[in-house]
């Protein structure tokens, strides 16, 4: 059989290693699938953000275009090309445009070379604008994008197209876009054609090698390994498709999101980050949670080794010396236990009923030892102290046995007495006799008042088992209520549980609204610094800001009322948790009372037992006494000179004893 201390010591430790593994376990899955989540969510929205940025820079510089296509000064015959150059030079200067070119309708430029094959004129001439993918100039050798849009006839736009305008914005302005997108420390992003070829990035050489990843993962060189992922996520941005994923480059790992650039020829934009970039932090954080779970597990089993040898140590010892007290051991020590809790109350109480058990019979042994000598006047007050509470009737007991055994001693004297007169007058026998059928008579009496003080203890008996049945009862009751409000505490603790989900969600809200806002609040002041008609987008900006503005402050009052539930549902578990503790204390008090009403019945018990084997001995003398009397009224003529001898030897044994 397991000791209480082992039984604690593996209770303890099971339940902190279960609670620990499971809340560890718990909270580093949901840190990592959360983390992973918003990771998600802030590369697709920074994806889309940047996407949309890209694509007003672009409807800006067409903007510009179709701008100069209205000049009538570009569209007149009569101005010339002095003057036609000067107004593009100064187009060129005031929105910082590599450079500026006007072609007329027979594909001639201003600047002496023939367009007549490229797309963007044909498409002019067509009165469509037009955005080229960024290629290496034929003119400059350097990295161009041109924009270009017709040259309407006398400046009246949808008119004749006559001719080409097209700009050359700074060969680098694709590449800076790709450069001021910051997902992390160590994301970038790059934007490809539709044919795959990366035509804007960081690092402008991979522009300037028109670097392909679907060609690159065809390769079978060893090189091509590791494009294999990335290829597949180019095929669905050149599908027009949005989204998020992951894949390994170099054994590197990397977050990717991507988006299509709207009003381009299949223009597509990727963002990417080292998943370590995101993960670091969590990954530390789990490793620190595994940390605290063990330092938390070692201190709960210390704990546990030291509460369970503290309880199980007292009450083995305790328990030890109350079963040498049930076999009958008076003499051996009690255990000194020093705690301030029950085990220690445990230890002073067996201190103090072996104690009292102790100095109770030793003074018990010491009047039934006088009154066995004869000394039927012992003093029964010396021990008086040592009988406390109900013990009390079991001093009272051995006061009336010594009482009502001197007065019998003393009406034997006198008996005795009697008997010396009525030998000498054989006449007066019947008369003894009488006398003491009389005697009898008292004694029986007596034995009747015995007898009825033995029912008022079993009546005292039967009512503290009366006591004690209804302390049980009531212990019941404090229980069930223990329990309800045990059970009432779990329902306010799950309240608490579920109003904080609803706050971690409504925050979520908040920060992701926040989030967007601000970067609608970047892109509403890029477009506010733009002047003229590329400053048309800033309403569309404005309003959804106002929007979202609109939302943060619903989540705000939604997580101010759910705040206050918390506080609430907190105040009721409080409430709830005090009401628990004061039904386990009103069970510990009935405990006790029924404790001491037991103690009780077993005293009493001990009591009748004694009356009773005074009163089965009294009916034996009564019995001899009746023999006796009977004899002697038979033989009272011839055993007139006997009785006389007889008288004389009582006499001589009442002497022995001293009477009160």
């Amino acid at each position: 059989m397991k000791s209480i201390g082992k039984k604690i010591f593996y209770v303890i430790v099971l339940l902190m290693l279960v609670s620990l593994l499971f809340l560890g376990t718990v909270a580093s899955v949901l840190n990592y699938l959360s983390t992973i989540e918003m990771v998600k969510l802030d590369f697709i929205e920074t994806a889309n953000v940047s996407a949309d940025r890209i694509s007003w820079e672009l409807q800006a510089y067409t903007n510009i275009a179709m701008e100069m296509g209205v000049l009538s000064d570009l569209s007149d015959p009569n101005v010339s090309d002095e003057e036609k150059l000067a107004v593009l030079q100064n187009h060129t200067d005031r929105y910082g445009l590599q450079r500026c070119n006007l072609v007329d309708i027979n594909g001639n430029g201003i600047d002496g070379n023939n367009y007549t094959d490229r797309a963007y004129f044909q498409n002019a001439l067509k009165g469509l604008t037009y955005t080229s993918s960024p290629l290496i100039s034929k003119v400059t050798g350097k990295i161009t994008v041109i924009v270009a849009a017709p040259l309407w006839k006398d400046g009246i736009a949808n008119s004749e197209s006559i001719g080409c305008v097209y700009i050359v914005p700074d060969e680098e302005f694709l590449n800076d876009i790709v450069r001021g997108i910051n997902i992390s420390e160590n994301g970038s992003a790059y934007m490809i054609d539709k044919t795959g070829a990366t035509i804007a990035s960081v690092d402008s050489s991979t522009v300037l090698k028109s670097e392909n990843i679907s060609k690159l993962a065809e390769e079978s060189s060893s090189a091509a390994e590791g494009y294999a992922d990335m290829a597949s996520i180019h095929k669905s941005m050149l599908s027009g498709n949005s989204g998020f994923d992951s894949y390994t480059l170099n054994g590197e790992k990397r977050f990717t999101a991507y988006s299509p650039i709207s009003g381009t020829d299949g223009w597509a934009l990727a963002i990417y980050a080292p998943t370590n970039d995101f993960l670091s932090d969590t990954i530390r954080s789990i490793i620190i949670t595994v940390i605290v779970i063990m330092i938390s597990f070692g201190i709960a089993a210390l704990v546990s080794v030291k509460l369970g040898v503290g309880i199980g140590k007292s009450v083995r010892l305790c328990t030890e010396r109350i079963e040498n007290l049930s076999n009958g051991d008076l003499q051996s020590g009690v255990p000194d236990i020093r705690r301030n809790d029950e085990t220690g109350r445990l230890a002073a109480a067996t201190h103090t009923v072996v104690e009292s058990l102790n100095n109770m019979i030793g003074d018990i042994g010491r009047i039934l030892e006088a009154m066995a000598d004869g000394d039927l006047g012992v003093d029964t007050d010396i021990g008086a102290d040592f009988y406390v509470g109900d013990f009390e009737k079991l001093l009272g007991f051995v006061r009336d046995i010594n009482s009502k055994l001197s007065d019998t001693m003393a009406q034997i004297n006198n008996s005795a007495d009697q008997v010396t007169s009525g030998a000498e007058q054989v006449s007066s026998g019947a008369q003894a006799l009488s006398q003491g059928a009389t005697e009898q008579a008292s004694e029986i009496e007596q034995l009747a008042s015995r007898i009825a003080g033995i029912a008022a203890d079993v009546e005292d008996n039967t009512k503290s088992c009366e006591s004690a049945s209804k302390l049980a009862d009531e212990t019941i009751g404090y229980m069930n209520t223990a329990v309800s409000e045990m059970t009432r505490l779990s329902e306010a603790m799950t309240s608490i549980s579920e109003t904080s989900s609803h706050i971690e969600n409504i925050i979520k809200t908040i920060e992701d609204i926040a989030f967007q806002t601000n970067i609608l609040a970047l892109n509403a002041a890029v477009e506010a610094s733009r002047a003229g008609e590329a400053g048309k987008g800033f309403a569309v900006v404005a309003d959804e800001v106002r929007n979202l503005a609109s939302k943060s402050a619903e989540a705000a009052k939604n997580t101010t009322t759910l705040i206050q539930q918390s506080i609430d549902a907190v105040h009721n578990g409080t409430q709830i948790a005090n009401s628990t503790a004061d039904a386990l204390s009103n069970v510990e008090k009935r405990a006790l009372g029924v404790e001491e009403v037991v103690k009780e019945i077993a005293s009493a018990s001990e009591k009748q037992a004694g009356v009773i084997e005074q009163v089965k001995s009294g009916i034996e003398q009564i019995s001899s006494v009746v023999q006796t009397n009977s004899a002697t009224a038979e033989q009272s003529a011839a055993a007139s000179e006997e009785l006389s001898g007889q008288a004389s030897v009582l006499r001589e044994l009442i002497g022995v004893f001293k009477l009160n």
